[in-house]
């Protein structure tokens, strides 16, 4: 991986992602990374296995819910 970077973002919030992506069109090499596993921070689309972990911690989505990609 290559270590050297113009600008380092932090956080994948709507402000973090314009800034990013208007760094990038101008040629500067961007990393840009969060600690969540999703992009999106406050403002994210979970499915309903993410909605589960994130309020119900080890707790499962019911079968009878349907598929994770429904909740998106």
């Amino acid at each position: 991986m290559d270590e050297e970077y113009d600008v380092i973002i932090l956080g994948t919030g709507l402000t973090e992602c314009i800034l990013s992506g208007i760094l990038a069109v101008e040629g500067k090499k961007v990393l840009h990374i969060d600690r969540n596993d999703f992009y999106g921070g406050e403002s994210a689309s979970l499915d309903l296995a993410q909605l589960y972990q994130r309020f119900r911690g080890d707790e499962k989505p019911p079968a009878s819910l349907g598929r994770d990609r429904d909740y998106c």
